[in-house]
C-alpha cells in the first residue's frame, strides 16, 4: 500500500513518461489554520460503493481541561466518488481554550446513505495528530484508503496525509497516537 501512494505521489509531481511536470497552485490558508482535501481510495471497488454513497467525514474534536470533549465541527464530508480532493475543509490549530497548538484531534467516520436520518456509519476513529511544520498552515490532501468488508460496511485500512508542495508524506492512521 505504502509503494502504491508513493508511485502516485511520483506520478503527480513528475508526471509520467512524456508528460509535462503537474503545476500545483496551493492555497495559503491564514495564521493557525491547515486547509484539508480528501481524496477516497477504493481497494475493492464495485458498483455498491456508489449505490450505497460511500463517503469520508472529518470532524476536529476540543476537550476540556478534564479531557472531556465539549465542542465539535465538521472539517470535511468527501464522497468517494465525487471530484476527489476537490472540496476544502479547515483545521483549526487552536486550543478550545484559543490558543495555538500543533496537536488536533480528528475523528473520521465512513458513512453511507443518501439521507440524514437513514444513513450508516460503518467505520469511525478518532485520532491525535501533532501536524509538523510540513502539515501547520498548508494546504494539504488526505488520502484515505478504504476497503469494503459487507454490504454497507467499510472499513478504514489507512490514511496519509501528503503536502502537495513538496510531495511529503506522513502516515496519520493507523497511528500510534489513536485512541
Amino acid at each position: 500500500m505504502r509503494i502504491a501512494l508513493l508511485m502516485l505521489t511520483a506520478t503527480l509531481l513528475l508526471g509520467c513518461g512524456g508528460m509535462p511536470k503537474i503545476v500545483m497552485d496551493a492555497r495559503k490558508p491564514v495564521k493557525d489554520q491547515t486547509l484539508v482535501r480528501v481524496s477516497v481510495v477504493a481497494t475493492n471497488y464495485d458498483d455498491a460503493w456508489d449505490k450505497e454513497s460511500v463517503r469520508v467525514r472529518i470532524h476536529q474534536v476540543w476537550l476540556n481541561d478534564s479531557g472531556v470533549p465539549t465542542n465539535k465541527e465538521q472539517v470535511i464530508d468527501q464522497p468517494h466518488n465525487g471530484k476527489s480532493a476537490a472540496n476544502r475543509g479547515t483545521i483549526k490549530l487552536k486550543e478550545a481554550d484559543g490558543d495555538s497548538t500543533r496537536w488536533v484531534r480528528l475523528t473520521f467516520e465512513i458513512v453511507s446513505g443518501d439521507r440524514p436520518d437513514t444513513e450508516n456509519i460503518s467505520a469511525g476513529t478518532t485520532v491525535e495528530w501533532k501536524l509538523s511544520s510540513s502539515y501547520a498552515e498548508k494546504d494539504i490532501v488526505l488520502v484515505a484508503v478504504l476497503s469494503r468488508s459487507a454490504k454497507n460496511n467499510y472499513k478504514i485500512d489507512a490514511v496519509w496525509a501528503m503536502n502537495p508542495e513538496t510531495g511529503e508524506t506522513e502516515q496519520v492512521l493507523p497511528s500510534s497516537y489513536e485512541s
